[in-house]
């Protein structure tokens, strides 16, 4: 296969895994909203017959309240003032409510009901509750999903299902990648905007490139200061080298934002990165906050490579040790800079320069 063959190739597998990524996380606001929903139809007394053409009828809704909340209020954020955006995200909130009223209303006909919910007494209901009855039930399914979905952002399904099943109560030894991404020339950049606009800044950062750590299904284990650090596991950074492709999401991420950064500060945020992986220790700590963290000396070498960008002219810097994990990747173009002495470390690391293979794109 020819070297623009492969590269073509890699990247429609990772465009794809990525697209994956956000189908099954609307499949999952869509479950979880009709689960949600099940349920408090059952609190309402609604009978059985009816609960599975409203799971029909509700999954839908599920699916198109996914769409708003990973997809268009994200991007209204990006394009319009937050309260604007926020006004146009409770309009598609009104919609769906509609649509639900509606839905109720079609399978009450459906099995018979003069409306789909019942009152454990004989008395009717009174009409007020049947104007906020629905309404209610939306929004307690909306905040519930919400908050499910809050949960899964911080960690990936599985690493959730193993602190479910009381996993890391004691220190085990894992293998991950770790990918540091750091603002460059920050204390410049806090002198000239001001610790306000700065901070506005920061945060419009980290928002803009969270897109890219899903999409490459990486987990934040941190924020600090003006830095975040992503991580893997292993197996899931090195498929479709989702750790190098991490970066370059970002890099492309903000480049589509250039200018709006230039209107709101008059700057766009440049940023670099280091990157490797190896075995560390995983617990979960704490009392009152409880929160998986990460030792070993895996983390200080990544972050001894990223502090090394500046010296070395780069962008993205790796370690060779992760460089050999990947293998071949001929989408991305490497180049060896020989051993370097990192800050703390006795002995020097082979460290590689990352780009992507712009003759080929």
């Amino acid at each position: 296969m020819s070297s623009f063959n492969k590269v073509s190739a890699a990247r429609a597998a990772r465009y794809w895994a990525g697209r994956r990524h956000v189908l099954q996380t609307i499949g999952s606001i869509g479950a979880a909203f009709v689960g949600v929903l099940l349920a408090l139809a059952l609190l309402l007394w609604v009978p059985t017959r009816a609960l599975l053409p409203l799971a029909l009828v509700g999954l839908p809704i599920g699916w198109s309240l996914g769409v708003l909340e990973v997809l268009v209020f994200p991007a209204l954020v990006q394009r319009l003032p937050l309260r604007l955006a926020t006004a146009l995200q409770g309009v598609g909130h009104g919609l769906l409510l509609l649509l639900l009223y509606g839905s109720f209303r079609l399978v009450a006909h459906h099995v018979g009901l003069s409306q789909l919910w019942t009152e454990p007494g004989s008395a009717p209901a009174e009409p007020w509750r049947r104007v906020v009855l629905v309404p209610l039930v939306y929004a307690l399914a909306v905040i519930v999903t919400t908050l499910l979905r809050q949960l899964l952002q911080g960690m990936s399904r599985r690493r959730l299902q193993e602190l479910l099943n009381g996993r890391y109560q004691q220190p085990e030894t894992e293998e991950r990648i770790f990918l540091f991404v750091d603002l460059k020339d920050s204390t410049h950049l806090a002198e000239l905007l001001g610790n306000d606009r700065y901070s506005r800044l920061v945060c419009d950062f980290f928002r803009d490139v969270s897109p890219a750590i899903a999409a490459t299904r990486g987990e934040v284990y941190q924020y600090v200061g003006d830095e975040v650090v992503v991580s893997w596991s292993t197996a899931t950074g090195r498929q479709y080298a989702r750790c190098l492709q991490c970066f370059f999401e970002m890099q492309r991420a903000i480049t589509a934002r250039h200018e709006a950064y230039q209107d709101a500060y008059g700057v766009v945020p440049a940023f670099k990165a280091g990157a490797h992986g190896g075995l560390v220790t995983t617990v979960l700590v704490g009392t009152q906050h409880r929160e998986v963290v990460y030792h070993g000396d895996v983390l200080n070498t990544t972050a001894r490579i990223q502090a090394q960008c500046n010296s070395l002219g780069s962008r993205f810097l790796i370690s060779a040790d992760l460089r050999h994990q990947l293998g071949e990747q001929p989408e991305y173009q490497f180049t060896a800079l020989g051993g370097q002495a990192l800050r703390g470390k006795a002995s020097t690391t082979e460290l590689f320069d990352v780009q992507v293979y712009l003759p080929l794109l």
